[in-house]
């Protein structure tokens, strides 16, 4: 049920962005304490311009029914800016994060919701 969606600037092979995406919902998975098994990963590129330039940028939008608030964010920012600089050299300050804490009654999944999880 966590979504996380990437949104970069710039080209990354079909091959590498999915073993990022499959390496960072395992690092996330302990932190937010549901199993991996339940991630959507999307990798995707479009035309950011940040700061006026259109250096390697990043947009992250991490989306979870629960396991979303200040203090937990605070350490998926640190994990995801690190991961991301380390793996595509793309700086810290070119990463930008979206948390949103969405409520199981407004998530589908297999014909329901995940309304019995708010």
């Amino acid at each position: 049920m966590p979504l996380l969606r990437f949104t970069t600037n710039f080209e990354v092979e079909e091959a590498r962005s999915v073993e990022l995406m499959k390496e960072l919902a395992a690092k996330l998975a302990p932190i937010m304490e549901k199993p991996v098994e339940y991630y959507m990963t999307i990798w995707e590129k479009q035309t950011i311009v940040l700061g006026l330039t259109t250096e390697p940028a990043l947009f992250v939008s991490l989306q979870s029914i629960g396991k979303i608030d200040p203090e937990l964010n605070k350490q998926y920012s640190v994990l995801i800016c690190s991961f991301f600089e380390e793996k595509l050299n793309v700086p810290k300050d070119r990463t930008f994060i979206n948390f949103v804490d969405v409520k199981g009654a407004n998530w589908g999944y297999n014909g329901g919701t995940f309304i019995h999880l708010d």
